[in-house]
């Protein structure tokens, strides 16, 4: 059965599962053998005469199901997926806003705007083509021309522009905080104006930490570890890492010496033959950091 008028759009450059025949399959093709047992397994999610989009590689989700036995390949289910998307009446249903369904029919995402329209331009192309018209262009992903076309800094990212990764954070310190014992060794805080950062260093690196504090006249501290908990202001840190550098003043050059008084004579310089007079110091950077060393808690 075929949709007198449709609408609806090509889900191909848009919904990773609309894989198989082309833009140039027939409009409606008849189930194809593999397509029953899908609907089948799973009716809330594939309806011939009343589809919903589907979720965004839903093909993994067959996979992972074991759909079609052990001896199934990725490109079958494609295939067979394919077949079930390119149908006019599944493209009617790309329409932005409307909720995509995982297998067990359930909301699984919405189709986003720039997702049914690019839809909207393959649907264009593949009536331009049966009918032997010449193409139209695809809307261009050229930039905005102007920052007022551009989304709002707020606007969420969808879960297709996202990759893994494990968020690791750092606060630097230079006074000895006072520890809070606690079972796990000594639990510390640095007042940051984000938050306050906690952390439980044992035993052997707090004593690392108050030993580098009396040695040191000037040091600093960078204290590092995963996110374990954001709440309530407090930032608390889990396999915290502990670095301890101490700062170095440089010794003062001759230009940095006390300059004479502006009516005094200016200095004979000395013979380099005859002078006792020590060279110059060579200049050296104002501060340096010397590591102390890093401790590892847990």
């Amino acid at each position: 059965m075929t949709d007198p008028n449709p609408v609806a759009v090509d889900p191909v450059a848009v919904d990773p599962v609309a894989a198989g025949p082309g833009p140039t399959a027939a409009p409606d093709p008849a189930p194809a053998p593999e397509l029953p047992p899908l609907a089948e397994v799973y009716p809330a999610c594939f309806d011939w005469e009343r589809p919903r989009p589907l979720k965004l590689g839903i093909h993994k989700d067959l996979l992972a199901a074991g759909f079609g036995g052990a001896g199934v390949k990725p490109a079958e289910i494609k295939r067979a997926l394919g077949r079930y998307c390119h149908r006019p009446r599944y493209r009617k249903t790309l329409r932005a806003g409307a909720n995509r369904v995982d297998l067990d029919g359930r909301p699984a995402g919405a189709v986003t705007a720039e997702e049914a329209e690019a839809a909207r331009a393959d649907f264009a192309a593949w009536k331009a083509r049966k009918a032997g018209l010449p193409v139209p262009p695809r809307p261009g992903r050229a930039p905005p021309s102007s920052q007022d076309d551009l989304p709002p800094d707020a606007t969420p990212l969808p879960e297709e522009h996202l990759v893994p990764g494990r968020l690791e954070l750092t606060a630097k310190f230079s006074e000895l905080p006072r520890p809070l014992p606690v079972r796990g060794g000594a639990k510390i805080g640095v007042q940051t104006e984000e938050g306050t950062v906690t952390a439980i260093l044992p035993p052997k690196v707090w004593r690392k930490l108050e030993q580098a504090a009396k040695d040191y006249p000037q040091w600093v501290a960078a204290l590092s570890g995963l996110l374990e908990r954001f709440a309530d202001g407090e930032i608390a840190l889990k396999h915290p890492a502990l670095q301890i550098f101490e700062r170095k003043a440089r010794p003062e050059t001759a230009a940095e010496a006390k300059t004479p008084e502006p009516d005094a004579p200016p200095a004979e310089a000395p013979d380099p033959k005859t002078s006792d007079a020590p060279a110059p110091a060579p200049a050296y950077p104002k501060l340096s950091l010397k590591e102390r060393g890093a401790a590892k808690a847990g």
